[in-house]
C-alpha cells in the first residue's frame, strides 16, 4: 500500500487479485440515479419509493457481501415484504434446501486436509475454481497418502491431477452415486439395467472408500445446479450416510461466491429457511420452486428489486434477465457491474475486507473476520442498507397513517 492505495498485490491467486482489483479503487460515483450522479439521501429517498411502491418486490444476490450487510437485506425485505433469493442457488443449486432435508455430514477444511485419505471431487474442477484449494488440502503433487479422485463428464485441470478419474455423462449422476451405495454395502446390483455407467470405475472407487478411514466429497455447481440437482445431492448425502458404519465421510461445496455460505446461514437463522423466502404473507414462507429469483422474474411476477453485492445481468438466464431489466432496479454493491449501469438506482460503496469490517463464512462454514486495510472514502454497505430501510420505514408510517385518516 501506498498513500492509502493498493499499488499491487502479492501472493494472490488470479481471481484474489482481480477481486481486490474490482473493489480496491471503484470509479463510479457514490450514488446514481437513472445514470446520473446524485447525492447519497436523494438516490436513498428515490430508492425507497421504488422498493415500497411495488406490490412484490425482490431482493437478490447477498454472496459477496459481508454477514451484517446480509442482515440489513433480511431486515428490508422483511419490512417491504418482499422475496429474498440469494444468487448462490442459481449459481451452485439449492444445496441447503437438499441439506435440511436429509441432513449433512460435513467438516472443516483442517479436518479434510488432516484426516481425508481419499478425496472425491465430484462435477468440480478445483484447480480452476479455487486455484489454492489442492495445495491447501495436501492434493498437490507433494502428496503421498492421500488418494485424489473426480468425477466428471470430461476430463478437466483437476482431473489432470487425480489417482482415478471417472468418466461419466452429466445424467448419470444419481445412477452412479445409487451404484456406488450398493457396491459399499455388497449388495448386489445389476449391470444389465445401467450399461452405459462405467462399472471399472465406479467398482475402483467403491475399492477405495472401503479401504480407507475418512473420505470427503466435494461438490459444486456441476451436480447440484443440475436439473434435479438437489435429489442429487441428497443421494450423495445418504451414500455418506451408508459408508458411516464403516468410515467417517464427511462432503463440502465448492460455491461460486465468497460468502454463499453466510447468505444461506443468516437467512436460516433470521427465517428458518436458507433461500427463496416470501415476507408477503407477512411472515417467512420458503419455496424453491415457486419463489427462486430466475422463475420470478422470467415470469413477471415481481415488479422491483433490490441487488446486493451481485450482477445477475451476467449470469442469470435470459429470460429472468430480461425480467430484471424490465423492472425498476437499485443495486447496492462495492464495484461497479452491468446491473448497476442499467438499475435505476446505483449506488456504490466500501468493501468489506478492504475498505470496513466484516464477517464472512468459509465454503466449509467456519466464520472469520475480514480486516481492513484501507480506509474507507465511502459509506459501508450495511450503513447503507440501514439508512435505506430508515428511508422504508418513513414511507410506510405515513402511508398507514393516510390510511387510517382516510
Amino acid at each position: 500500500m501506498h498513500g492509502g492505495r493498493i499499488e499491487r498485490i502479492e501472493g494472490a491467486c488470479p481471481l484474489g487479485a482481480r477481486w481486490f482489483a474490482e473493489r480496491a479503487a471503484a470509479q463510479a460515483p457514490v450514488a446514481r440515479v437513472d445514470g446520473v450522479e446524485a447525492d447519497l439521501p436523494t438516490a436513498l429517498g428515490v430508492a425507497a419509493g421504488v422498493l415500497t411502491a411495488a406490490r412484490l418486490p425482490l431482493v437478490y444476490g447477498l454472496g459477496q457481501s459481508s454477514c451484517e450487510t446480509q442482515r440489513e437485506a433480511v431486515a428490508i425485505a422483511e419490512a417491504i415484504g418482499a422475496v429474498i433469493d440469494p444468487a448462490g442457488g442459481t449459481l451452485d443449486g439449492r444445496t441447503a434446501a437438499a441439506v435440511q432435508a436429509l441432513g449433512a455430514s460435513t467438516a472443516t477444511l483442517g479436518e479434510i486436509r488432516d484426516r481425508a485419505e481419499v478425496v472425491i471431487v465430484w462435477r468440480a474442477d478445483p484447480v480452476t475454481t479455487h486455484p489454492r484449494l489442492l495445495a491447501r488440502l495436501g492434493l498437490d503433487r507433494s502428496r503421498d497418502r492421500r488418494a485424489l479422485v473426480v468425477v466428471d463428464s470430461a476430463p478437466t485441470a483437476t482431473a489432470a491431477e487425480a489417482d482415478l478419474f471417472v468418466e461419466l455423462a452429466g445424467e448419470e449422476d444419481l445412477e452412479a452415486l445409487s451404484v456406488l451405495r450398493a457396491l459399499v454395502r455388497g449388495a448386489p446390483v445389476e449391470r444389465d439395467n445401467a450399461p452405459s455407467l462405467p462399472w471399472a470405475s465406479l467398482e475402483q472407487l467403491a475399492v477405495r472408500l472401503g479401504g480407507c478411514g475418512h473420505a470427503a466429497f466435494l461438490f459444486g455447481a456441476g451436480l447440484a445446479a443440475a436439473p434435479g440437482g438437489d435429489v442429487r445431492v441428497m443421494a450423495l448425502q445418504a451414500l455418506l450416510r451408508d459408508l458411516s458404519g464403516s468410515l467417517h465421510g464427511v462432503s463440502a461445496v465448492l460455491r461460486t461466491e465468497g460468502n454463499a455460505a453466510g447468505a444461506e446461514a443468516v437467512l436460516a437463522w433470521q427465517t428458518g429457511y436458507p433461500g427463496a423466502v416470501s415476507f408477503a404473507r407477512g411472515y417467512p414462507r420458503g419455496s424453491a420452486d415457486e419463489l427462486s429469483a430466475p422463475g420470478l422474474l422470467a415470469r413477471g411476477e415481481v415488479d422491483a428489486a433490490l441487488v446486493v453485492a451481485s450482477d445477475p445481468l451476467e449470469h442469470l438466464p435470459a429470460a429472468a434477465a430480461a425480467g430484471l431489466r424490465a423492472i425498476p432496479t437499485v443495486t447496492v454493491d462495492a464495484r461497479d457491474s452491468v446491473t448497476a449501469d442499467a438499475a435505476r438506482v446505483a449506488l456504490t460503496t466500501a468493501a468489506a475486507g478492504i475498505h470496513v469490517l466484516g464477517t464472512v463464512h468459509r465454503l466449509d462454514d467456519v466464520p472469520i473476520t475480514l480486516r481492513a486495510p484501507l480506509q474507507a472514502s465511502r459509506p459501508a454497505q450495511e450503513e447503507v442498507l440501514r439508512a435505506l430501510a430508515e428511508q422504508i420505514a418513513d414511507r410506510l408510517g405515513a402511508r398507514q397513517a393516510e390510511q387510517r385518516e382516510a
